[in-house]
């Protein structure tokens, strides 16, 4: 009776939310991030990008239905979601073909002008806010002060080695995204409180 009920607990809190996971990851992937993966496309690493987006995918679903069947993270998915963020967000800054030349564009309303110039471009500026979301759970005990600093040299120095790479413009436009979004995801993360487990099932949530 015991090894049955043992069995089915693994079955309830270890299974069923990785076949969830890959099943309703790969569904996002084939029937949402496929087609946005042409916005990528300046990349040099289609398909490690394309690959990231459905292991990225698979991850993010699995780590949605561990919150909502054990209410908790394992610290292994945690730590797999992070390393394939960090993998994916450098790829597609400075994974790409060089322009041949330098651009700057200071004016950040010339690239909001541009962000609503076509439906491409306005993904795009999305993209740029939403990508940079969970930077902000990494600086959520930062007072705002400290925060605001690390934002904007973050923000800085990424369009900064662009620029001097011949990555990408050097677009004011862009910094402010990247600022907006580290900044939203730094209240989200202050109210969103994620549970991590670092060792099995019974302990307690940290």
């Amino acid at each position: 009776m015991n090894n049955t009920k043992n069995f089915s607990q693994i079955l309830l809190h270890r299974v069923l939310p990785i076949v969830l996971g890959i099943i309703v990851g790969y569904f996002i992937y084939s029937c949402f991030l496929m087609e946005r993966l042409p916005y990528f496309s300046t990349s040099k690493a289609e398909y490690f990008v394309s690959i990231l987006c459905l292991a990225g995918s698979i991850v993010g679903c699995t780590v949605i239905f561990e919150l909502i069947i054990n209410r908790a993270i394992s610290y292994f998915l945690f730590f797999l979601l992070c390393v394939l963020y960090f993998a994916m967000l450098l790829i597609v800054l400075f994974m790409r073909y060089p322009l041949p030349e330098r651009v700057f564009v200071f004016n950040p309303l010339t690239g909001l002008f541009d962000a609503f110039s076509s439906r491409q471009m306005l993904i795009q500026s999305l993209l740029n806010l939403l990508v940079f979301i969970p930077i902000g759970f990494f600086v959520k005990r930062l007072p705002y002060l400290k925060l605001l600093l690390f934002s904007v040299c973050l923000s800085l120095l990424i369009e900064a080695i662009q620029i001097v790479f011949r990555l990408g413009f050097f677009d004011s436009f862009d910094i402010l995204l990247y600022v907006i979004g580290i900044h939203l995801g730094y209240l989200i993360f202050q109210k969103l409180k994620l549970p991590i487990q670092k060792r099995n099932m019974r302990s307690s949530p940290k």
